[in-house]
């Protein structure tokens, strides 16, 4: 007599379940939603997102001739390593999870890949992270990361400023902490190839609502470069500084790595004229190569009408992350988080926003365009027709096209 009821049951589970996990691929996206990250930790969450749905939404992955959804399974790190940990393991472990796409700060990341060691996962790492991340005796056989390591962007920088722009003397104005020592030790790593050029260091407090002591510092240095390696408040509070010191006026103010989350807080008079690299800028028109602004500019267009705003440049590796999961799935044939790795390695290219891309058996992306060089705009010369005026803050004046912000895979240990 429970028949009927069991096939009504029965009926219902049908019509509210998904097709099936056979019909799913599950796959973990983890940022900083809370803690000190989450103001560009729900950047990357959104570009993730947006991955997801044009994947799904073009049906899916191709796995061996079956098309199958992504099911994602989004989580919090909170800012903290050991929740990174523990989440990845319940993402993995219970939930069935093949990949992790994640990391807002980079002692994240490290932890994250640690455990990808253990528990064989295929981790992408879509944020800055240390130089060791790269390492052969660190690195997870199945970790990549595609946006940089910590010394790179000191790397480029050296290399630009000394090729470039011609500099002799150079101030590198730093955070007495990880981001600026990671910075600088790039920076003395490939300065080293230019004997020609003098450098000095002036390490500033971490978090100092008063930076012009050590500001005054620098600009009695007389250089012709003040490179500047403060990040997030620090960097705020250091070009608004800058400017009301004139340091400018003793010589070109060169910023290591702008992105929309603090570049958008400098007041414009304090960005005008500042130099910067960009590991990528929602706004490439005008730049050289027509496809790379093409790609950028429907990137840009997608990112605008989901999420109104510009994408950060992390919100766009975020979104590639999950593209290239999808690319190692399909090529692969498989979710076997290895499987997925060989297949990428064995088929290096790829192509975004940012440009052509080739991994390198590190798990580093070799960029045919590394950063670019912008120039902080004027209140006076802000101004767009699709977004608030605040994210017009630059305009792209040349390229970092160089290698020089890549260790060799024998530094690496390979």
């Amino acid at each position: 007599m429970w028949a009927p009821a069991i096939l009504v049951v029965l009926a219902v589970l049908a019509f509210v379940s998904p097709s099936g996990a056979a019909d799913t691929i599950k796959m973990g996206i983890m940022y900083s939603l809370t803690g000190p990250g989450a103001v560009l930790g729900k950047l990357q969450e959104e570009g993730a997102k947006l991955a997801i749905k044009d994947i799904n939404d073009a049906g899916g992955i191709d796995v061996d001739g079956k098309k199958m959804l992504i099911e994602a399974i989004f989580r919090d790190d909170e800012t903290k390593p050991e929740v990174a940990i523990g989440r990845l393991k319940e993402m993995v472990k219970d939930q069935g999870a093949v990949a992790v796409v994640g990391g807002t700060f980079g002692h994240v990341s490290m932890a994250l890949n640690n455990e990808a060691k253990k528990t064989k996962v295929f981790f992408v790492a879509t944020n800055g992270v240390p130089d060791d991340f790269f390492k052969k005796d660190v690195k997870a056989p199945t970790a990549v990361c595609n946006v940089a390591g910590g010394g790179d962007a000191g790397r480029a920088a050296a290399a630009y400023i000394a090729e470039k722009m011609k500099a002799k003397k150079v101030v590198c104005f730093m955070p007495d902490y990880a981001i600026g020592k990671a910075t600088l030790a790039g920076f003395e790593g490939a300065i080293k190839k230019y004997p020609d050029v003098k450098y000095e260091i002036i390490w500033h407090p971490v978090n100092s609502p008063d930076l012009t002591p050590f500001l005054i510092k620098a600009a009695e240095a007389n250089p012709d470069v003040v490179f500047i390696g403060s990040w997030g408040g620090d960097a705020v509070n250091a070009l608004k500084q800058a400017k009301e010191l004139g340091l400018s006026k003793k010589g070109k103010i060169f910023h290591f790595w702008l992105v929309n989350v603090f570049a958008t807080g400098i007041p414009p008079d304090a960005m005008e004229g500042v130099w910067s690299q960009m590991f990528w800028y929602h706004d490439m028109r005008g730049f050289k190569d027509e496809a790379v602004v093409k790609a950028s500019e429907e990137f840009t267009a997608k990112y605008l009408k989901a999420y109104k705003n510009p994408p950060d440049p992390y919100a766009m590796t975020a979104y590639y992350g999950v593209k290239e999961v999808a690319r190692g799935i399909q090529l692969a044939k498989s979710t076997n988080p290895q499987k997925v790795y060989d297949a990428l390695m064995a088929n290096p290219d790829w192509t975004g926003a940012k440009g052509p891309a080739k991994w390198r058996k590190d798990g580093r992306p070799m960029y045919k365009y590394f950063t670019w060089i912008v120039e902080g705009k004027g209140a006076s010369a802000r101004k767009s027709d699709r977004h608030d005026a605040s994210y017009d803050y630059a305009k792209i004046v040349d390229v970092y096209d160089g290698t020089a912000f890549a260790p060799t895979l024998e530094e690496e240990g390979y």
